[in-house]
């Protein structure tokens, strides 16, 4: 029997976009980044679709990994980061759970761009050791919180709640290493 995975779809990519417009102002106002329009930060959102079998990751609505570009003259681009996005895991955890699905992507890219941004000022490493992820997932997700408290996004209370109760998660905090190298 061929079971059917649901994808992002026409109707799904505008809820995407305005997501990720939301999630990127109110990160880059929080970080204080030089960077006032996020599509010029170092990241790239991806959905299912458009990913690497390498980048899949199962149980999780999405992930972050950092590309390190081999060092090959000075003044080179820096690493850049993709934030993967699930979007079986992504449908399904806002049909199960009731929550409409901008209020979801706007939460999970906030608490992405939110990682992102903190590699991008140093305050944390991208390559943190497995024993110390679960403290900065706890952590981001208490900044996500913040910067989304006052927004008037549907259900936001009950996501917050189900992400308390450990009925979602985000990122794959068993993962090797978010680190891939390009040449």
């Amino acid at each position: 029997m061929n079971e059917t995975v649901d994808l992002f779809g026409p109707a799904h990519l505008p809820i995407l976009d305005q997501a990720a417009h939301l999630a990127g102002d109110l990160v880059s106002e929080a970080f204080q980044l030089d960077l006032a329009n996020f599509r010029q930060w170092p990241v790239d959102v991806r959905h299912q679709a458009l990913l690497a079998p390498t980048e899949l990751a199962l149980g999780v609505l999405a992930q972050v990994i950092c590309y390190r570009r081999k060092a090959v003259f000075q003044g080179q681009k820096p690493d850049f980061y993709r934030v993967c996005l699930y979007d079986p895991a992504i449908l399904s955890a806002s049909a199960r759970e009731g929550v409409p699905l901008p209020t979801l992507l706007t939460y999970v890219l906030t608490h992405e761009f939110v990682h992102v941004a903190r590699f991008v000022r140093f305050l944390e490493l991208a390559s943190l050791a497995p024993e110390l992820r679960a403290g900065e997932e706890g952590l981001v997700h208490a900044q996500t919180r913040e910067l989304l408290a006052g927004r008037n996004l549907q259900e936001m209370p009950r996501l917050l709640a189900l992400f308390d109760q450990g009925r979602l998660a985000l990122d794959n905090l068993n993962s090797l290493d978010r680190l891939h190298l390009e040449a």
